[in-house]
């Protein structure tokens, strides 16, 4: 096997999220730093995302549309942030 050289990277995440996830994949066999290099490894060969986000694909449009505008929301905490997306259906 070739040796490849590694880097470190580190990155913020809800506990809870964290926690879940680790769930979710421990169920499948693997564990968070292996799921998320099938992540990336798979976002570089395909050069783009490994799924199709669905959930807020126009209202990602729309916001892109009103940033541009200037029309912008603005959030104190990334918990804030969530908890908008979470009710822009409501």
């Amino acid at each position: 096997m070739q040796n490849v050289e590694k880097d470190r990277i580190s990155i913020r995440i809800d506990r809870d999220r964290k926690e879940a996830a680790q769930k979710v994949f421990n169920e499948m066999g693997l564990d968070l730093g292996t799921a998320i290099n099938m992540f990336l490894a798979q976002s570089i060969r395909d050069q783009a995302l490994p799924f199709q986000p669905s959930v807020y694909g126009q209202r990602l449009s729309q916001a892109l549309k009103e940033a541009a505008k200037g029309d912008v929301t603005t959030f104190d905490t990334e918990q804030d942030f969530y908890h908008y997306l979470d009710n822009l259906g409501d």
